[in-house]
């Protein structure tokens, strides 16, 4: 999964926002912009379930949620208090996670270590997310980020951004893109308000801070 970032220390700077979206959003806008990944939520976790092995334990509360159109807390923290602690037997000090005010959850990013140890931890935490949490994030991300499901990311971001009036009804998906690809680091938001994060990591785009909490892995 290795979904935490990495920091460098640097008291009040902005250390990471950047993602795969981030980078293809711009491309992305004018082929897919308007289109959905699907006609409904219960779809598109069946064509997620159909590409690939979803673990027994995430297809069980996938399969509820094809039902309820929701994940309930106790589901979605017990996949990652699984994560967690299958990294904890792994050898980990801690892993510590950041809660935004959707409920969303993602792992706070930590100091860097060396060459393998880095190595080790992406392996790691991919093997532990595939297992216990990956799927359950992306689709508690879509819910709370994304429920109209945008295919473009950018333009989920925008849309959550709308409705929680974080900028004017004509913000485009353009300018965000614009924004959030630009090296000045401005943005017609606050782009450390927790709501906005939110929005923003529940639809693929990784952004931490060096004042965010860390957890300490070595």
């Amino acid at each position: 999964m290795s979904c935490a970032s990495i920091v460098d220390g640097q008291k009040g700077e902005e250390v990471e926002a950047s993602s795969s979206a981030a980078q293809s959003g711009a491309a992305q806008q004018g082929s897919t912009s308007g289109q959905k990944l699907a006609a409904s939520l219960s779809e598109w976790i069946e064509q997620r379930e159909s590409q690939g092995n979803i673990a027994e334990s995430q297809k069980t509360i996938l399969d509820k949620v094809k039902s309820t159109g929701e994940i309930s807390t106790s589901d979605y923290e017990k996949a990652w208090s699984d994560y967690r602690q299958c990294m904890i037997d792994k050898g980990y000090k801690e892993i510590k996670l950041i809660k935004y005010p959707s409920g969303l959850y993602a792992e706070a990013g930590h100091k860097q270590g060396t060459t393998i140890q880095e190595s080790r931890y992406s392996d790691d935490s991919t093997e532990c997310g595939d297992e216990y949490v990956a799927d359950v994030q992306d689709v508690y991300g879509i819910i709370v980020g994304n429920p109209n499901l945008y295919a473009d990311q950018a333009q989920a971001v925008v849309d959550c951004l709308h409705r929680d009036s974080f900028v004017p009804k004509d913000y485009t998906v353009s300018r965000f893109n614009k924004e959030f690809s630009g090296t000045d680091g401005n943005t017609s938001f606050d782009m450390q308000n927790l709501q906005v994060r939110s929005c923003l990591v529940s639809n693929g785009y990784n952004v931490g801070y060096a004042t965010d909490d860390t957890e300490q892995l070595w």
